[in-house]
């Protein structure tokens, strides 16, 4: 497999060369590569595959509409205008798409500069861990910029040391030592997906929310990872009347196909233009099909009966005795979902991706975790042997002499 990747002429990134398999086909929770071989998908392509590979309803939308027109975003096209209907119906409530593109990156980087329209400010407040993309303005929301981007701007943002599964006073203490006089926004992941995933406090949406309130300051949901039924409901930063102001999202919205949004409260809508929204191919023809043959197949299926039991049956399948002497820790909610090593395993985190990839399960990992999201429509049968599988991967790991058997 690797002569294969060697032999195309490609300059690829080195993780595919690390994870040498080469795709081919995909239905459901099940993908094939050129080999024949087959693997569940407990990765949904990072979390972009809520409903599902080739999905019927949804391949039907799209066809129909390269049938019917490609185009880019010069003109309003007739499935744009349903497109933000549909998407309009499922926001929080008085919340409106503001904009269309095609990466959750640019989504991104349209929200903070929408932020600094609306307030006339330039500071952008975000937190340790939490993932806003891979743009030169993106990754300045990170803690530690790489050094092969070059200087950072320092006096345009505030990453805090801390990222937000705290108990909410610290969050607070950080948030009221800040110079506020120049923070346009503060930009949040609902659940640290990127780098877990992790749950946040309980208390740190309402200390967010009171901290904007009290400053004029934009509070920023990027929902890119968790939306669309990921964690919790269409979107899990409104709880329990605390909303955002801006609302960012992606990946399940075209459950493959590019694609992302930004949605306000009507109060900042008369900022937009200066925010220069748009580019050549947001909310183009095939994306806005897309994006409504997703919408059309979550009306008709229980999504969040099927995330709740995804997270049920992880936790209760970890909670075995044996993986509590192993040491590690499981996190997350819905259908992100994480395993933890302990700090001196985790140079052994890729290898253990590796065999879990050998065993016919495609997951994905950070330095010390696995994680787990698969399509959200995968079978229970199906989810339960993937969990078997890498308990069996677990105990090689942490006890090899007591040959462990299938449970």
């Amino acid at each position: 497999m690797n002569e294969q990747l060697s032999d195309t002429g490609y300059f690829r990134p080195d993780h595919y060369l690390k994870y040498p398999i080469v795709l081919k086909s995909a239905n459901g929770s099940i993908i094939k590569d050129v080999s024949g071989n087959e693997y569940l998908d407990f990765s949904a392509i990072m979390g972009a595959v809520n409903c599902g590979h080739n999905i019927p309803q949804i391949n039907k939308k799209l066809i129909e509409q390269v049938g019917a027109m490609w185009t880019s975003n010069f003109f309003a096209t007739e499935i744009q205008l349903e497109a933000i209907s549909k998407i309009n119906s499922i926001l929080p409530q008085g919340m409106n798409l503001a904009a269309l593109y095609s990466t959750g990156a640019e989504a991104i980087e349209f929200a903070l500069r929408f932020a600094r329209a609306a307030t006339g400010r330039n500071r952008i407040v975000s937190f340790k861990d939490h993932f806003h993309g891979k743009t030169l303005g993106t990754m300045q929301l990170v803690q530690h910029f790489p050094d092969c981007y070059g200087p950072v701007p320092d006096s345009y943002r505030t990453v805090i040391d801390s990222d937000g599964s705290d108990d909410a006073a610290v969050v607070e203490a950080y948030l009221n030592a800040l110079p506020v006089d120049d923070v346009a926004a503060v930009i949040f992941e609902p659940v640290v997906g990127y780098s877990g995933p992790r749950l946040l406090h309980p208390g740190f949406l309402q200390t967010v929310r009171n901290f904007c309130d009290k400053h004029n300051i934009v509070m920023i949901a990027d929902e890119i990872l968790t939306g669309f039924h990921r964690c919790e409901g269409f979107f899990c930063s409104s709880q329990n009347n605390i909303k955002p102001d801006v609302v960012v999202f992606g990946k399940g919205l075209g459950n493959g196909f590019p694609n992302s949004g930004v949605a306000c409260i009507p109060s900042l809508s008369q900022y937009l233009n200066n925010a220069l929204p748009g580019s050549t191919f947001a909310g183009n023809s095939l994306a806005c099909a897309a994006a409504c043959g997703v919408l059309e197949f979550m009306q008709h299926e229980n999504f969040p009966e099927k995330t709740s039991k995804l997270e049920k049956t992880f936790y209760e399948y970890f909670s075995q005795p044996r993986f509590n002497s192993y040491g590690i820790s499981i996190d997350g909610k819905g259908g992100l979902l994480s395993i933890s090593f302990p700090d001196s395993l985790i140079n052994q985190v890729p290898d253990i991706y590796l065999q879990l990839l050998q065993n016919g399960v495609i997951t994905s990992h950070t330095q010390k975790y696995i994680r787990v999201s698969p399509p959200l429509t995968i079978d229970s049968s199906e989810f339960e042997r993937g969990l078997e599988i890498i308990g069996r991967c677990l105990d090689k790991v942490f006890a090899p002499s007591e040959g462990h058997q299938n449970r």
